[in-house]
């Protein structure tokens, strides 16, 4: 059980590096997070959000889309 909470412990610690927050009273205005950043700084930040969320997903499916099961279906045309 300890090794469990350890690990857990880790887990939120990893999650704290890469994820940053601000608990707010409800009502209370708040500037932008990225008003006083760079474009270069805005796109490292979207780029970090992006590669986090990638690690939440997991693997991407190695099957190309064309091969995926299912069936297309054409706007417009009459299913013949």
């Amino acid at each position: 059980m300890d090794e469990k909470r350890v690990a857990r412990s880790e887990r939120a610690q990893a999650r704290r590096l890469n994820m940053t927050g601000e608990v707010v009273p409800v009502g209370t205005p708040k500037s932008p997070p990225y008003a006083n950043s760079t474009p270069d700084e805005r796109l490292a930040a979207a780029v970090r959000l992006i590669q986090h969320h990638e690690q939440l997903r997991g693997p991407r499916c190695a099957l190309e889309r064309a091969k995926w099961p299912g069936e297309a279906f054409v706007i417009g045309s009459d299913g013949a």
